[in-house]
């Protein structure tokens, strides 16, 4: 086998000037398909790295208080953060996003914009160098977010400036709506200005996240929209989307706690009941009430007979409620009116008031109350009993959703319902950014059949140049059989040229599309407010070649090379000497 090595390595060198240029065809290839997967791949991690994790997270984990997309809130901030640390290893970091609609008054001109959340203190040392690449300061500096000092301190994109003619220092008026619904105005003070390093950033006014949750009307515990972004995204994020989903699903929602009317208290279990036909039917069927006439509305307050003996009420009272929160310090009360009592029995306790899921849930988030299940002396019902499925849950979980259309209409469903109490729902960047997802998907294929119609192309020329050079040595063929030399080596011999010369091909466009790839990301790219610099890394093409693809297009082209050569080489190997030696060209 050595002796094939040498005569095919040998006859390369013979013919120096038909293998020079097959040789750079088969090189130009191999350039332009390294270089093209490469931009597709570094398309893909820009995406990834600083498009997604910004617009949508890699994964998300989205609130909306009673049906509301605008009021994204969920009042057990601290359980939810500590569950997502302790079950998702895989990932960088967690980040609260909040964006609240405003209109905005600067020096004489005015705008809609939206005020963006940024979180100082989240993140490692790669978040804090990815918010220096993305917020370019041309003022001011982006930490002085975190100036207490100042009031509401924020920065914006340079467009966004100069439209509302407004520099460093100067004020901001701002009205929007805080997230119960009322309307708000504040001032915000411009602390720096940035130039954007993608379109996304251009719109929003950013400020510290305690400082929107401050004026918007967030709670110590209260938390919004939570972004997680992973180290590998592709690969976990649909896992952990589901793995959240699961550990997500709400337990039964109760309060137990101190009811009082008039200087008469009681001790009392408080459980929300679904305010939908089916269950308020369901409710009149399974209990009985003092007053036959009484009907469950959707805005019910029944409470048992026996406790209401003790408190001495009736229909149309109105009574207090009061009870502990599960921070340390807190507490909560409110107020809720009569409207039915209803003969206590087996299916509920005789200590427990039913409550309308707004009333309820108005309670409940007030100050996250204590687990109720906790407490010996509260009515905990179970899943088998008859009312079961009318109480109210913690939260509702939405069922997880597998394209964008469908998070879409989950969204308007959630909206038009008027769901009471905090919807949540987990999404992946596969549903939440499919439309990004997609740019990346149509550029790749878009670059892989151009370069490989181009490639093809190559290839004709090549495959053509290496049947005429097999052909013309056709008697050199017959020279060689008639002094011994089995068919077998001399196919082997023409298919050891080809491939060593589109071996050493392949290699050296390999290197030379890495000095390609070198010299165009040192271009810097001034993109503007054109959508394609969200294709760009800071202003530069960005190339992420990868170990897999660059062995895949060399073993690739080789074996198409080699394949190209197998079937004329075996031809001629098995001409008789005497007819190859006949052969005339």
């Amino acid at each position: 086998m050595n002796y094939l090595f040498q005569i095919s390595l040998r006859n390369l060198l013979r013919q120096k000037r038909r293998n020079l240029l097959l040789g750079v065809a088969i090189a130009f290839g191999t350039m332009v398909l390294i270089m093209a997967s490469a931009f597709s791949h570094g398309i893909s991690e820009v995406l990834f790295k600083e498009i997604i994790v910004y617009v949508s997270g890699h994964v998300s984990v989205n609130f909306a208080d009673n049906g509301n997309q605008f009021a994204q809130v969920f009042h057990d901030g601290p359980r939810v953060l500590d569950m997502i640390k302790k079950e998702v290893p895989e990932m960088r970091n967690v980040q609260e996003s909040m964006g609240v609609m405003a209109r905005a008054i600067g020096n004489g001109k005015s705008d809609n914009i939206i005020m963006v959340g940024v979180d100082l203190k989240s993140g490692d040392e790669t978040d804090a160098l990815d918010a220096e690449k993305n917020f370019k300061m041309v003022t001011g500096n982006f930490m002085d977010l975190a100036d207490s000092t100042v009031e509401n301190p924020v920065i914006l994109s340079e467009q966004k400036a100069k439209y509302l003619n407004v520099k460093k220092n100067d004020i901001i008026r701002v009205r929007y709506k805080l997230i119960n619904g009322q309307d708000q105005a504040s001032r915000l003070t411009v602390v720096g200005i940035f130039k954007p390093a993608n379109v996304f950033m251009s719109a929003p006014v950013f400020l510290e996240i305690k400082d929107i949750k401050k004026l918007t009307g967030y709670g110590p515990n209260d938390i919004g929209t939570l972004f997680i972004s992973l180290h590998n995204p592709k690969k976990d994020a649909i896992t952990i989307a589901n793995r959240l989903q699961e550990k997500l699903k709400p337990s039964l929602a109760g309060i137990y706690g101190d009811v009082s009317i008039k200087g008469g208290t009681a001790q009392s279990t408080l459980l929300g009941m679904k305010s939908d036909t089916a269950s308020r039917n369901l409710l009149e069927r399974t209990i009985a009430f003092t007053d036959s006439s009484t009907k469950v509305t959707r805005d019910a307050v029944i409470i048992s007979d026996s406790l209401a003996n003790v408190l001495q009420v009736k229909s149309g009272d109105q009574i207090q409620v009061d009870f502990k929160s599960k921070y340390p310090g807190g507490k909560g009360f409110g107020f809720v009116k009569i409207t039915g009592i209803f003969k206590s029995n087996t299916t509920v306790s005789s200590n427990t008031i039913l409550v309308n899921e707004l009333d309820f849930y108005k309670l409940f988030y007030s100050a996250w109350p204590e687990p109720f299940t906790d407490n010996k002396a509260s009515f905990v019902p179970d899943t088998a009993n008859a009312l079961y499925p009318i109480y109210s849950s913690e939260w509702n979980l939405l069922p997880r959703v597998k394209t964008t259309t469908e998070m879409t209409k989950q969204m308007r469903e959630v909206g038009s319902k008027r769901i009471r109490g905090t919807s949540v729902s987990v999404q992946s960047m596969y549903e939440s950014a499919s439309a990004v997802l997609s740019l990346e998907v149509a550029l790749q294929m878009i670059t892989f059949f151009a370069v490989m119609i181009l490639f093809f192309i190559i290839l004709i020329g090549v495959i053509n140049t290496l049947r005429m050079t097999i052909r013309e040595r056709t008697r050199e063929i017959g020279t060689i059989r008639a002094i011994g030399m089995q068919k077998s080596d001399v196919k082997m011999t023409f298919v050891l040229e080809t491939f060593f010369l589109s071996l050493f091909s392949a290699v050296i466009g390999t290197i030379i599309a890495f000095g390609g790839m070198k010299i165009l990301s040192m271009i810097k790219i001034d993109s503007g407010d054109n959508p394609v610099g969200m294709l760009l890394s800071n202003g530069h093409l960005y190339f992420a070649p990868t170990i897999t693809s660059i062995a895949g297009y060399i073993i690739l082209i080789v074996a198409i090379a080699v394949l190209t050569a197998y079937f004329p080489a075996r031809k001629a190997s098995n001409l008789s000497s005497a007819e190859a030696l006949r052969h005339y060209e």
